[in-house]
């Protein structure tokens, strides 16, 4: 039997072993760059590709109305006999031959040129609001992740503050069980503790992994090295933020004129009258008028006329486009309409959830932590004298890694459900 507990004591060891060796390292001070929030977020407004993307959108959209702005151009056309019958002349381009020129414009009637340009205009304000929600929508993601790193880091810093002491305490407690002082059960019990810390720690290694490239490619960091991002934030004024200044009716103000995705659904609205409108002008038939000159092709020689041209509106006068565009333009007023519910729906729950999480923020103690702390030497040295129990020993750390790590949760909730209500409002109301 007691060869089955040093077996199970070595495999035990062995595990820890290779969790300790295999486990990253915190980085070094050299690869590690700390940034503020403004700096992230001017680095991310400078460099982030989707957003050069988007405004290289804009300037084509711009491009596509000033072209709508542009006049027809004239057409002229040159007409020449090829064989003069009675000189025997190819192609005769002297007096006994017959050259003509006609010169034609094209006219568009009904306003449909003016038409045009707002209607490309309006697509063009259609093109920012869409750059504008994935402006929001990116720059949010910057700010949780920033928030979410911060707290990531946080709680690495406890587990690498944590577990020294633990270490500390299994060679100890090693050594006393050399001397056959305690059983071997209570040196794997302590092993299995050691053994959930670093495991826990390597899982919160990969998250801040996942955290900094999702950073990274927001700014797009092109450095030919890994950098390893450590946010800085005043702790203080993160805790003296408040949501309850605002009140709800001025965050759906805010929500109605700020939110990208409803402005898009107004302009959208826009679009599709103004599209109606044109369909209707496109009914009317556009005018041509031109000049003709012939030099012996006429019955005078040298003849000039005025052409006039114009289609006879009989068969088609537009009608199955007329139709679609009104058909359209319901449809995307009962779009604005839903879009108007939805955002309510989503203003008034980051409202409530932002208040349910800032509640019980202000209701935690602050400083449980610190006495926490203040517990964690005397815990040490009580076990080693053998004042407690192992149990009451690994409960005593449970408990305090629990509440540690539900502690930056609860303050990286907190931000994370202001981050919501400013997405949910279109713009910053609180944070900083």
């Amino acid at each position: 039997m007691r060869s089955v507990f040093g077996l199970a004591l070595i495999l035990a060891e062995v595990i820890v072993a290779g969790i300790v060796r295999c486990a990253p390292t915190t980085t070094n001070a050299a690869d590690t760059v700390s940034i503020t929030l403004q700096q992230a977020e001017d680095q991310f407004l400078r460099n982030n590709l989707q957003l050069l993307a988007g405004r290289f959108g804009i300037g084509a959209a711009q491009a596509a109305a000033d072209q709508a702005a542009l006049w027809s151009n004239p057409n002229i056309s040159i007409e020449q006999n090829a064989y003069n019958k009675y000189t025997g002349r190819f192609l005769d381009v002297t007096k006994t031959g017959n050259t003509g020129l006609q010169l034609q414009q094209l006219i568009l009637l009904a306003g449909k040129r003016d038409k045009q340009v707002r209607l490309a205009e309006i697509n063009t304000a259609m093109v920012r609001e869409t750059f504008s929600g994935t402006l929001r929508a990116l720059r949010t993601e910057l700010r949780t992740d920033m928030f979410d790193l911060f707290y990531l880091q946080k709680s690495l810093a406890f587990y690498d503050q944590t577990l020294p002491e633990v270490r500390r305490t299994v060679a100890a407690t090693e050594a006393i069980y050399e001397k056959r002082s305690i059983l071997l059960a209570e040196v794997l019990r302590l092993k299995s503790l050691l053994f959930s810390l670093e495991n826990e720690r390597l899982d919160l290694l990969n998250r801040i992994s996942e955290k900094e490239n999702e950073l990274a490619v927001l700014v797009h960091d092109t450095s030919s090295t890994p950098v390893y991002y450590h946010p800085s934030f005043d702790e203080r004024a993160l805790d003296s933020l408040r949501y309850d200044v605002l009140s709800l009716p001025a965050i759906l103000a805010s929500a109605a004129e700020n939110r990208p995705d409803f402005r898009l659904a107004e302009q959208q609205v826009r679009y599709d009258a103004q599209n109606l409108a044109l369909q209707k002008a496109l009914s009317v038939p556009d005018l041509t008028v031109g000049g003709l000159y012939s030099r012996a092709g006429s019955y005078i020689p040298d003849y000039l006329a005025v052409t006039v041209s114009i289609d006879l509106p009989i068969f088609n006068r537009n009608q199955g486009n007329i139709a679609a565009s009104e058909q359209n333009l319901e449809a995307d007023r009962a779009l604005r309409e839903h879009a108007r519910i939805e955002v309510e729906k989503e203003v008034t729950d980051a409202y409530r959830k932002a208040a349910a999480v800032d509640s019980l923020y202000r209701r935690f103690d602050k400083q449980f932590t610190g006495q926490y702390q203040t517990l964690v030497d005397g815990m040490n040295a009580s076990y080693e004298r053998r004042n407690i129990t192992i149990i009451e020993f690994t409960d005593f750390y449970e408990s305090y890694r629990t509440s540690m790590l539900q502690m930056y949760q609860l303050f990286n909730d907190r931000l994370d459900a202001f981050e919501a209500l400013n997405y949910a409002a279109g713009t910053t109301l609180v944070g900083p």
